[in-house]
């Protein structure tokens, strides 16, 4: 099979980490997972912003939350789109300036992979 993409997925609950790296495995996609927002800045940096995409959870323990993650890939590689998703207020804390895209949980585990190649195909469009 040929991998599609590199993924990072963020998100401390073990059970939606591990269901959303298999989804996005079985659908073609190279994956790696992190389960806070400071694993996953660390994961990029030793990389050199080694994903294509990144799919984060909002609110996670430690540090960084997913739209501090988010702020920080934009400052250093814009390249690289990333969508947050969060269930209750998530969309209403987004902060203004940089916009990542956004899914609200509980989301549909059919839509992940196809979520993930639009948001890919937005940021090739945007290039």
């Amino acid at each position: 099979m040929t991998v599609l993409s590199t993924v990072l997925v963020v998100e401390d609950d073990w059970l939606i980490r591990s269901l959303i790296h298999e989804i996005l495995e079985t659908e073609g996609f190279e994956v790696f997972t992190a389960e806070t927002g400071d694993d996953a800045w660390d994961w990029l940096c030793e990389t050199s912003g080694g994903a294509d995409l990144i799919l984060s959870d909002i609110h996670m323990p430690g540090g960084l939350s997913g739209i501090g993650l988010a702020n920080r890939v934009q400052a250093h590689w814009p390249r690289i789109p990333v969508i947050l998703s969060s269930g209750g207020r998530g969309q209403q804390i987004l902060e203004s300036g940089y916009a990542p895209l956004f899914i609200p949980k509980p989301w549909h585990s059919q839509d992940i992979g196809t979520i993930c190649r639009r948001a890919l195909a937005l940021a090739i469009n945007r290039e």
